[in-house]
């Protein structure tokens, strides 16, 4: 999802595959109940989720395709020009920013009109009953969250589950760990054209 984020038709599906996937993860555990000797420290798991605004999202969003309508009124992408010959003063001091459309990918706005200076893109994809928080870090929450649930579930049945987790980590997945890094996209002049420096690999523009 994160690899999309500056794609807005295949991060809005990878989006709803990841709601989907989260979702499946409890319904599969109560269908698994009769495995276990005592399902209590579900129940307790449960009643904690209920007061954890992340997994009451997830709860309510039932859905395999995100719409552009729930996605709208909390999200934003904004540009801001870097190194602009024409902005007064010293240039990194005094940044031209504007906001646009965040349905539109990133290499629409670097193919627009030629330019002689490089930008740097942000987004934040947001959707309601989230209080603006942004998805990618909401969504991290919830798969730590579900982490903990499944490694719980195992340790009731004896069983061994592989960690990701690496030592001083806040997150069970460490690509997580810096959200900014897939917010964020700056770009570069290079023979007279814009390039998006660290682009990922399969976007649409591959």
């Amino acid at each position: 999802m994160a690899h999309w984020y500056h794609e807005p038709e295949p991060f809005r599906y990878s989006l709803g595959a990841f709601i989907q996937a989260a979702r499946s993860v409890t319904f599969m555990l109560q269908t698994e109940k009769a495995a276990f000797a005592e399902f209590n420290w579900y129940d307790e798991w449960v009643s904690r989720a209920k007061g954890d605004p992340a997994l009451q999202w997830l709860n309510s969003a039932r859905r395999d395709f995100v719409h552009r309508q729930a996605l709208e009124p909390n999200s934003w992408l904004r540009m801001r020009c870097i190194g602009n010959p024409n902005l007064p003063g010293r240039r990194d001091k005094h940044p031209f920013e504007m906001m646009a459309s965040p349905f539109q990918c990133t290499h629409y706005y670097m193919y627009g009109p030629s330019t002689d200076h490089r930008h740097e893109f942000t987004r934040h994809w947001s959707m309601e009953d989230l209080n603006g928080r942004e998805l990618l870090e909401v969504c991290a929450d919830i798969y730590d969250q579900l982490d903990d649930v499944v490694r719980e579930a195992h340790d009731h049945l004896g069983a061994h589950m592989v960690s990701h987790a690496q030592a001083g980590s806040i997150r069970r997945l460490p690509c997580m760990e810096d959200l900014k890094r897939y917010r964020v996209v700056r770009t570069s002049i290079r023979r007279g054209k814009e390039v998006w420096l660290n682009e990922p690999k399969k976007s649409h523009h591959d």
